[in-house]
């Protein structure tokens, strides 16, 4: 009959190519992710309006982070840094980043 012989036609040229491209596609997309900050700061044009987030900052850095800084204010954060190395002691504060070179070669 011709159902069966189509089904092996199918089988055999058309669904090895299409997983294949299946297959390469999701590889792509997974290998194309980064980490951006989009998610966590809005862009500068879309400030929210009478609402500002205290942020408190340990710079482990040892050089200066106003550049960071600056970004920050842009997005209604007023940014706090301390000298302090246990930066979750501090309760007074919306959230709490430490910025440190560890781990970069």
């Amino acid at each position: 009959s011709v159902f069966p012989s189509r089904l092996l036609l199918f089988g055999t040229f058309i669904l090895p190519p299409l997983m294949v491209l299946m297959l390469f596609h999701l590889w792509h997309n997974f290998r194309s992710w980064e980490i951006t900050s989009s998610p966590y700061f809005l862009p500068t044009k879309e400030k929210i309006q009478n609402r500002s987030a205290n942020l408190l900052i340990f710079n482990d850095t040892g050089s200066d982070i106003e550049d960071f800084i600056a970004v920050l204010k842009t997005q209604n954060i007023t940014p706090e840094i301390t000298p302090e190395k246990n930066i979750t002691s501090l309760p007074d504060y919306n959230g709490a980043i430490k910025i440190s070179l560890e781990g970069k070669v």
